[in-house]
C-alpha cells in the first residue's frame, strides 16, 4: 500500500478537530435531552420509569450496538466526511422529530433513528483526526475532541432544562434538533476527507481490523476501555441517588451544584491529558499507557473518599479529584487506540471501543451496583448503597491494570 496521507497545516487541523468536538457534543446533547425532558414526557404520555428507562438507554445502547460497526465499516472503506454529515443530519432530524412525538412508540422509533445517526459520529471523526494530525500531536487532538462530550452533556442540562421550563419539552427538542442542523451542514462545507493509504484491491477488506485484534496491545485496551465504563455508568446513574440519601440534598440542589462542578473539572483534566501524553510519550511510547494506567489509579481513593465522606466539603474536595484525574485518561487512550489501527480499520478500532463501552459500562455498570445494593442491605441497612458503590473500585483497578499490560508491547503494536 502507498502512504499518500499528509498532516494539514496545524492551524487548519485545529479548526477541523474542533467542529468535530462541536459535533459530538451534539450528538451527547441531543442523546442527553431526554433525561432532562423525562418527567414532563412521563405526565404528558402517561410512561411507566420502565418506558422511561427503555427509552434512554436499552433501545438506544442495543440500536447504537448494533448499527456501530456496519457504519465503521462504511467509513474505513469511503468517505467519512460524506458518512458523519448524513449521521449529523439524521440525528438532528430524529430530535426534531421526537418533538412532534404523540406517543411511546413514536419516541421510540425516533430515538432508534437517533441511536443510528449518533452510532456513525465517533468512528468517523476519531478516524478523521488520526489523519488531519500527526502523531507527535494526536494526544493533544483528542483532548480537544474528547472534551466536545461533557460540554455537550452540560448544554443540554443548561439550554434543555431552561428551554423546556421557558416553552416546553417539545420546544426544547425543536431548537436543540435544529441547532445539530445547522451545524451538520456547516461541516458538510469545511470538512475536508484527508487523502489515505490506497488499500489493495487483492486484500481482504477486513484483514486490517484482523491484523488489529491480533495484537496484544489492542485487547488490552478494549478491556481496559470497557472496565473503566463499567464503574463509570455505575457512579453516574447512582450519583444523585446517593447525595440525596445521605446528604439530605434535592435532586434539584445535587444537579446545579455537583453537575457544573464535575464538569469544569472534567474538562479540565481531559484537556491537561492530552499536551502531558504528547510530552511523555514522545519520551518513550511506552507512557501512550503508562500514563492512563496512573491517572486511573490516583482516581481511585478519591473516589473511596467520595463514598465515605463526613462532611459537603470533603465530598466536594474528593469528588473533584476523581474527576480531574480519571478523565486524564480518556485522549491518551483514544489517540493510542489510532496509533494502533491500520489506516484501513481506524473507524472500526473507535467503533470497537465505543460498542463495548456502551454494552459492558451500561448494562453492568448499574445493575451491579442495584443489585449489590438489595444484597447488602440485611447487613448494612442504609448504608448498603455506599459498600455497593465501593465495588467500583475492582473494576477500575482491572482498567489501570490492563492499561500497564497493554505498555509492553506499544513499541511492536503502534504503527506511528
Amino acid at each position: 500500500m502507498t502512504d499518500q496521507s499528509t498532516a494539514l497545516p496545524q492551524r487548519h487541523a485545529t479548526l477541523y478537530v474542533v467542529m468535530l468536538a462541536v459535533l459530538i457534543g451534539l450528538s451527547l446533547m441531543d442523546r442527553q435531552i431526554l433525561s432532562i425532558i423525562a418527567e414532563p414526557v412521563k405526565l404528558e404520555f402517561g410512561l411507566s420509569d420502565t418506558e422511561l428507562g427503555l427509552l434512554s438507554g436499552t433501545i438506544f445502547a442495543l440500536v447504537f450496538a448494533v448499527a456501530s460497526i456496519p457504519i465503521a465499516w462504511a467509513a474505513d472503506r469511503i468517505s467519512r466526511t460524506g458518512i458523519l454529515t448524513v449521521c449529523a443530519t439524521s440525528w438532528a432530524l430524529c430530535t426534531i422529530v421526537m418533538g412532534s412525538a404523540t406517543g411511546f412508540v413514536q419516541l421510540a422509533a425516533a430515538r432508534m433513528g437517533l441511536a443510528v445517526g449518533e452510532a456513525g459520529c465517533n468512528p468517523c471523526a476519531q478516524s478523521l483526526i488520526a489523519d488531519y494530525v500527526p502523531a507527535e500531536r494526536r494526544n493533544r487532538a483528542m483532548a480537544i475532541y474528547v472534551m466536545g462530550g461533557p460540554a455537550g452533556v452540560i448544554t443540554a442540562g443548561i439550554a434543555g432544562g431552561m428551554l423546556t421550563d421557558a416553552y416546553g419539552w417539545r420546544v426544547a427538542l425543536y431548537v436543540l434538533g435544529g441547532i445539530s442542523l445547522v451545524v451538520a451542514l456547516i461541516a458538510a462545507l469545511i470538512l475536508p476527507e484527508p487523502k489515505r493509504k490506497l488499500i489493495d484491491a487483492s486484500t481482504p477488506d477486513h484483514g486490517g481490523y484482523i491484523v488489529l485484534t491480533r495484537k496484544p496491545a489492542f485487547r488490552y485496551l478494549i478491556a481496559a476501555n470497557a472496565f473503566m465504563a463499567v464503574a463509570i455508568y455505575g457512579g453516574i446513574v447512582w450519583s444523585t441517588v446517593f447525595i440525596v440519601r445521605y446528604y439530605g440534598w434535592t435532586p434539584g440542589e445535587a444537579g446545579a451544584i455537583i453537575g457544573p462542578l464535575v464538569a469544569v473539572i472534567a474538562l479540565g483534566g481531559t484537556w491537561l491529558g492530552g499536551p502531558v501524553a504528547d510530552y511523555l510519550s514522545r519520551r518513550d511510547k511506552r507512557w501512550q499507557m503508562w500514563m492512563p494506567a496512573i491517572v486511573i489509579l490516583l482516581a481511585i481513593p478519591f473516589g473511596v473518599a467520595v463514598i465515605f465522606a463526613p462532611t459537603i466539603a470533603i465530598l466536594l474536595v474528593a469528588i473533584s479529584g476523581e474527576n480531574f484525574f480519571r478523565p486524564m485518561s480518556f485522549a491518551p487512550l483514544a489517540a493510542a487506540l489510532q496509533r494502533l489501527s491500520p489506516d484501513s480499520a481506524r473507524a472500526r478500532a473507535a467503533a470497537t471501543a465505543g460498542v463495548t463501552g456502551t454494552l459492558v459500562g451500561l448494562g453492568l455498570g448499574p445493575t451491579i451496583v442495584g443489585a449489590l445494593s438489595d444484597g447488602l442491605t440485611p447487613w448494612f441497612g442504609a448504608e448498603s448503597l455506599r459498600y455497593a458503590l465501593l465495588s467500583m473500585v475492582i473494576p477500575q483497578l482491572i482498567a489501570g491494570y490492563c492499561c500497564w499490560r497493554a505498555a509492553t508491547t506499544i513499541d511492536r503494536d503502534f504503527i506511528d
